[in-house]
């Protein structure tokens, strides 16, 4: 055989190459077709070259397998058909037929409605065809094509090819067994509202219906960032997605695509006048736009979407979610009270941390089963979906209104930290629904899972004397008062309307802490505590803090280099033998205190030259917790960035507009960086300080003289040491305390 000729629309092919793969000995190949008909039976056929009933469709010749297909059903059947995505491909070992033969199982889509009656027949090649329900079907066929038209079957609900060996699915790892399973087809779609409460709908190009806006979600976003995504590609406009009003679901048989589908509905902020004018559709799929108010909605709509539309503006009105099954809403029982759904959600909050590990003290168990949080939090931030590119959204919810309530109470027990406040604007004084760009939260709640570690390594035992700094929404203080008992703990809020939301709603709850007004690093002048905990970071341990530990007193403080990087805690107690303490790498950490400045990585990289040269060393895993919490001490200024992918790890210096990113390159590592300093030349440097030193996984810090606090970790005569900056003055602290009594 020679090289096919070549045109100058084709590439261009290698002589030799051709010469080899024409003699080179291949695998024998056929294509089989899953044709149904309008009662979605399958065609099978009865051949007269061998026994027993087969699929449409043949060996391949020097062919393309789609070709090959749609020539061998024509010539056997008399039938055109366009051949679909490829369901199935099967290895067939040589001990079978004696050569390997790789068998196409692809979906078949008739022209027209195919019938038995209208067929041609090949008289030498077939003698009988016919459609048969999926279950008969399975059984005329004979192994291993049953086994494969199985397995078509379940991709065909799926979105993948399966990959066989003799009809048997191949081994596959965890992770690849998840993705091959049958799934949904998830549409995701948004209530667009203006001042007036109008619905917008849209006409898209490729439907004859009206629609919401929104459309399908791709394998890697969320349903809410779907959502954004498609408003800023429909629309053009970037708004932060809101809560899920609604879903409607559909079983494959009720779809025109043969698969399940749900459609969520998710809620946005109502569009100003400047919005609404402004809508552009930007890709071209959307014909026109109108705005309905909810009777017009009702009887101009479809009815399917008309349904939607209502459950999404009754589930705006009531809080809730609701659930319709091929646009008929499905009754909801009636809910139990606030206060019982509270419950049970701590009480859920309570069994994951068990169940992670996390929580093992069953007083401090009590204690979170306790503490009504929904009191403490009445009002909380929840991050809402953007488009890509845009800034980070938060939208205020309110749990006295029954609209956010349920939203509001998966939210403060889910265990993550629970912003409250941002910036300085005045407490529960923000408008329900408002939405915040750009973070900048001065008031929130721990992550559950600190604060448990906190209050486990505290371990405070009743009638011990606690002093708390920084008592914010007041959920730490109300489980040191199930602890101790309240009349056993201080603590000290600098912010006085901070500090007296929380005197009011502790109060309410039966706990009565001495509340003060003041400098957190300050403490209690002239106290003594068994217990000391900070809630902020620190640059230093406050030596006032220090002064107010009693013997066999506990200290907890974490310590930060004001740039957000590895969390680490202080652990000091005071003996006989004077003050000792111990730094470690935790799991979560706090926010600085207010005074230090804190550092934040930037969005990309600093424009400006960017150099390139090999790393003298591997980058040191995130969960070598000592080296990163050594080196963001001693490199100044150094950030490690989050969500690094495909192995690089990426630091920053903010401050200097200097960074560096390092990436795995053929077994060796690359060094790409930029600014006034080789960042990741620093970190080398400590990298080599800290496996000279033993490789510490903790530090000692010397208290001998508080003004001055020195760490230092690991063994030999080169251990790392560094200095705590000095404690700042701070004014407030030689101000008198005010103790909040009402």
């Amino acid at each position: 055989m020679t090289a096919p000729p070549t045109d100058d629309s084709s590439p261009a092919v290698d002589p030799e190459l051709a010469h080899y793969l024409a003699q080179h000995a291949a695998p024998a190949a056929c294509a089989d077709a899953l044709i149904r008909d309008g009662q979605g039976r399958i065609l099978l056929v009865d051949p007269t070259y061998k026994e027993g009933w087969d699929l449409p469709g043949g060996m391949l010749e020097d062919e393309e397998p789609v070709r090959a297909l749609a020539r061998e059903v024509d010539e056997e059947l008399g039938l055109a058909i366009e051949v679909g995505r490829l369901l199935a491909v099967d290895t067939l070992p040589a001990a079978v037929y004696g050569r390997t033969v790789l068998a196409f199982l692809y979906a078949g889509h008739a022209h027209g409605e195919p019938a038995a009656s209208a067929l041609t027949l090949q008289d030498s090649e077939i003698r009988a065809a016919g459609f048969f329900p999926e279950e008969e079907a399975l059984a005329l066929l004979p192994e291993p094509v049953s086994r494969r038209l199985s397995a078509a079957l379940a991709a065909e609900r799926g979105s993948y090819t399966a990959v066989l060996r003799d009809g048997h699915r191949l081994p596959v790892r965890r992770r690849d067994h998840y993705a091959l399973l049958p799934a949904p087809m998830v549409a995701a779609t948004v209530l667009l509202t203006d001042t007036a409460g109008r619905v917008l709908v849209l006409d898209p190009r490729d439907k004859r219906h009206l629609e919401l806006p929104g459309g399908m979600v791709e394998a890697q976003e969320s349903p809410g960032q779907a959502a954004a995504r498609e408003l800023a590609e429909e629309l053009g406009l970037a708004v932060p997605v809101g809560r899920l009003l609604a879903v409607d679901t559909s079983p494959a048989s009720a779809t025109r695509h043969g698969r399940a589908q749900l459609c969520l509905v998710f809620a946005a902020p109502p569009l100003t006048a400047a919005q609404a004018e402004d809508l552009v559709f930007v890709d071209g799929e959307v014909r026109a736009a109108y705005w309905m108010d909810r009777k017009e909605a009702a009887v101009r709509l479809p009815a399917r979407l008309a349904a939607r539309v209502a459950a999404g503006l009754a589930a705006l009105a009531s809080g809730g979610i609701v659930h319709l099954e091929q646009g008929v809403p499905v009754a909801a029982p009636v809910a139990p009270s606030l206060r019982a759904r509270a419950a049970e959600a701590r009480a859920a909050m309570v069994e994951r941390l068990e169940d992670e590990g996390v929580l093992t003290d069953p007083a401090v168990r009590r204690a979170l089963l306790a503490v009504p949080r929904e009191v403490l939090l009445p009002r909380c931030y929840v991050r809402r979906p953007t488009a890509p590119g845009r800034p980070k959204a938060w939208q205020l919810l309110d749990g006295a209104d029954p609209r956010d309530q349920a939203e509001w109470l998966v939210r403060i027990h889910d265990g993550g930290a629970v912003p409250v406040r941002q910036g300085g604007e005045p407490l529960d004084a923000a408008e329900r629904g408002q939405v915040v760009t750009g973070g900048g939260f001065t008031v929130r709640s721990a992550a559950v899972a600190a604060t448990v570690e906190v209050l486990q390594a505290l371990s405070p035992a009743a009638g011990d004397r606690v002093l708390e700094l920084g008592t914010g929404p007041g959920v730490v203080t109300a489980a040191l008062c199930e602890l101790v008992g309240g009349g056993a703990v201080t603590t000290v809020e600098a912010d006085p309307q901070v500090a007296e939301a929380a005197r009011a709603r502790l109060a309410a709850l039966g706990y009565r802490p001495r509340i003060v007004h003041g400098d957190g690093a300050g403490g209690c002048p002239g106290a003594r505590f068994d217990r000391i905990v900070l809630s902020f970071a620190v640059r230093c341990l406050p030596p006032a803090l220090l002064e107010q530990l009693a013997d066999g007193g506990l200290l907890l403080a974490p310590l930060t280099t004001g740039a957000p990087g590895r969390p680490a805690r202080a652990t000091v107690v005071r003996s006989r033998g004077g003050l000792s303490a111990v730094l470690r790498p935790v799991g979560s950490g706090h926010r600085p205190l207010r005074g230090p400045d804190r550092a934040t990585a930037p969005p990309q990289l600093p424009t400006g030259p960017v150099a390139v040269r090999r790393s003298t060393v591997s980058p040191p895993a995130r969960t070598e917790g000592g080296f990163w919490l050594a080196a963001e001490h001693l490199v100044p200024g150094l950030v490690l960035a989050d969500g690094a992918v495909g192995g690089e790890v990426a630091v920053h210096a903010p401050g200097e507009r200097s960074s560096a990113v390092v990436r795995p390159d053929g077994g060796c590592w690359t060094v790409e960086y930029t600014g006034p300093r080789d960042l990741w030349a620093e970190v080398e440097d400590v990298h080599g300080r800290w496996v000279r030193a033993g490789r510490p996984d903790h530090y000692r810090i010397d208290l001998s003289d508080p003004a001055a606090q020195r760490v230092t970790g690991g063994s030999g005569r080169r251990p790392l040491e560094w200095h705590l900056p000095s404690a700042p003055t701070a004014s407030a602290a030689a101000e008198p305390h005010e103790e909040i009594r009402r």
